[in-house]
Order: C-alpha cells, then structure tokens, then sequence
C-alpha cells in the first residue's frame, strides 16, 4: 500500500471502496481531482432549505465548479420537477400550521372533558384553556414568520427563480449531451433488464411510474463520460437507496460493489459517492468558503425529505373522504381570504411598502389554493385506479406533500381506532 497524500491506495483499499468511508481530508482532495458528478437530488435540495443556506450551498458548488459536471439526464429532471420542489416546501409551511391547529383542537377537547368531569366553573375552565390557546398562537405565528423568511413563491419560480438563475451560470458548459436515439432506445432496454433481476442502478424505481428509467440513463452518460476523461469519479448525491451504496447498519458506506467493478471495467477509473451534506463539510474543510452549522444541519434534513418513500398507501374510504372534505374547506377559507386581500389591495392607499406586502399576501393564498385543488384532482385519479384489499383502498401517490399529508391522517385515524375499540 502506498499514500498519496492523505489519500490511501493500493491493492488492499481501492478495490473495496464500497466498504470504507473517505475521511474528510481525503475527500477534500478526491473534489480536486475527480470528475465530480451531481445528481438532481442535490439540484432540488437547493429549494429546500433558507436563502443563507443556499447562498452558502452554491459557493460551496462554486468552489469545484472547474471539476463538475451534470449528466444530460440529471439536468433533465431537475427542469422537471423544480417546481413542485417549491411547491412542496411551500406546502410544509402550511401543513406544518394545519398540524398544530389539530394538536391545539385535540388538546383543548380533552381540557374540556376535564372540565366537564371535574365540574369547574366557567372562569376556572378559561384559566387553564388560556395558556394553552395562546401557546399554540404563538407558535403558529413564528411558524408564519419564518414562511415569509422564505423567498420562493410559485409565482417567482416560473417568472423569476434566483436558484435557476445561480445555476446557469454555474453550470454553463458542464452539462452532458444526451444519448442518441439508438443508444437511447438501447439503454432504456438495459434498464428494463435491471430492474428485472436487481441489478444497479435503478432497480429500487421498478414501481415508479414515471421516469423508471432515469437513474440508469444518467449512470450510462457518467460511465460514458469517465471513459472520456479518465479521471476518478465522485459522485454527489443524497439518493443513498441500496441500488446505489453499500449499507451497513443502515449507515451508508460506499457505491455499490457492482457499480465500482462497471466503472474500472468500462473507463478504468475509481467511484466514489457522497451526500451533500458530506460533500459541504469537505468544501468547508479544503477551501476558504464559510459553511454554517446550520447550513449543514439542513442540508441533513433536506436529504432525508428528498429520500425515497414508498409510494402507495393504504387507506380506508373514511379517511379519504375526511381528506377530500378538508382540501374543500381548506380551498373555501383561502378562497376567502384571498377576496379580503384582493378587497384591501384595492382599498389601499398608494403605500409601495403596503402594496409589496399584499402582493405578497395574494400569492400565498394563490398558490394554495391551487396546490389544494391540484391535491383533490391527484387524490380522485389515484382513486379512480386504485386496488382494493379487503375494505380499503391501495393508492399511488406520487406527490411527496400530498402522500405524507394522507399518511399522517391515516396513522390518526388509527390511533383513534386504538382509542375507541
């Protein structure tokens, strides 16, 4: 075994990259000399998180943007889907508020049987209710105030989006061509064949309906590209599903073993892969730019909202119909609200300062309403084509908000069930 700088190589080391971590200084100086390859859960994660964050995050890219490259078909979904990457941090504002005015109404529910069974009178029953009311207030409140800390509306990612104006400029001249249509079909053919026999990468999509082939056309245009350039690849991604590293413990190490042995065969270069998270601490590490703590604290918490999730559900009929009366009142009260603002906009005076915070105001009303009525049109189609299993429902749902929103509704209608048998 020899080193090269801080970087261990040799016979007993790099053929088993899948099965040891780099160390932050290794890494630091594998970003210098590697092809470093970005995914578009990396891309995405960018509207996942605050504007300090993401200021920091693509200085950090900045930092190796001589080394990095995009396959065609990474760039190709991150177009795809960075509006409801907006949209569904949008979306956590507000079920984040949705959330606790149910806590609140739970609490307050067994206040009041409390009250009942203890027989107190009304202003004994308003001393202990009042604490507890002007809890949740104030925290529904800061929850507000930090969505308008947020910069991204529906509205200015499709007029004015700073993240796709940053990479741009980033990325000019760093993306990768796409596979020509006979080299295409060809692939599209090998990454049927993989998902059939478990083969990576690729196969965990096997149940996904759109685009299940795009992890193994994006590793076809990498593979094609190290063989181009000869260098080692690195890999950022924050896809750690078993298709793509070796877990142990379910912490990941390495890319997968096949995927180490498919790169040396077909370009004759190392592979390496890493989230983003690790990716910044190692940027923070080997050059001059400045990573908060709290950067990386969300760039870990954007990763695990990118993840993959199961995609169906099951959920029984009373669920589903509580669900798509809530989306209705819940298109009725900001349909509401949006008159008010509408009505005050025409009211107010010529104050530039007012009319930035209404405008504001209006397109957050907007933009829910529309992300309700998109939730009620996915929920009816899912539905329509859903299977049965015994007295419930299998859904598909793609959408992240809207599965995790019917999933938390699903789990406490059971735990009412567990309540009341």
């Amino acid at each position: 075994m020899s080193h090269k700088g801080a970087v261990l190589i040799g016979s007993f080391m790099e053929p088993f990259s899948s099965h040891w971590r780099m160390a932050k200084g290794e890494l630091s100086q594998a970003l210098g000399e590697s092809l470093v390859v970005i995914d578009s859960s990396v891309l995405l994660d960018l509207y996942r998180v605050t504007p300090i964050a993401r200021k920091e995050m693509i200085a950090s890219l900045r930092a190796v943007k001589e080394n990095i490259w995009v396959p065609h078909q990474v760039a190709l979904e991150f177009h795809h889907n960075r509006v409801e990457a907006a949209r569904d941090q949008l979306a956590f504002y507000d079920e984040t508020c949705k959330s606790l005015e149910t806590a609140q109404n739970r609490a307050l529910q067994c206040l009041n049987e409390f009250t009942k069974r203890s027989a107190l009178d009304g202003n004994e029953k308003k001393r202990l209710k009042q604490p507890l009311e002007d809890a949740f207030r104030a925290a529904i409140d800061r929850v507000k105030s930090h969505q308008g800390v947020f910069d991204l509306t529906i509205s200015r990612v499709l007029n004015d989006d700073p993240v796709l104006r940053a990479l741009a400029e980033l990325l000019d001249g760093r993306v990768g061509q796409p596979l020509p249509d006979g080299d295409y079909l060809e692939a599209q053919a090998e990454a049927a064949r993989r998902r059939d026999n478990r083969i990576p990468p690729g196969y965990k999509d096997r149940a996904k309906r759109t685009n299940p082939d795009g992890d193994y056309l994006w590793w076809e245009q990498t593979l094609i590209k190290a063989a181009d350039v000869r260098k080692p690849v690195l890999i950022i991604s924050n896809d750690e599903k078993e298709d793509w590293v070796n877990k142990r413990l379910d912490f990941s190490l390495g890319p997968r073993e096949e995927l180490v042995e498919e790169i040396r065969r077909r370009a004759d270069v190392a592979l390496r892969i890493v989230n983003f998270a690790t990716f910044l601490e190692s940027v923070k590490v080997g050059t001059a730019v400045s990573v908060s703590r709290e950067t990386l604290s969300q760039a870990n918490i954007a990763r695990r909202q990118s993840e993959g999730r199961p995609r169906r559900i099951i959920v029984s009929r009373a669920v589903l119909e509580s669900f798509e009366g809530f989306a209705v009142r819940a298109i009725e009260g900001r349909e509401k609200e949006l008159s008010e603002s509408i009505a005050r906009q025409v009211k107010t005076p010529e104050d530039p300062d007012m009319k930035e915070l209404l405008d504001a105001e209006v397109a957050r009303h907007q933009d829910a309403i529309e992300m309700y009525q998109r939730w009620l049109h996915q929920l009816r189609e899912a539905v329509s084509r859903a299977s049965r299993l015994k007295d419930d429902l299998v859904i598909h749902i793609e959408d992240d908000a809207l599965r995790s929103t019917l999933l938390k509704r699903v789990y406490e209608a059971r735990e009412g069930a567990a309540d009341n048998p």
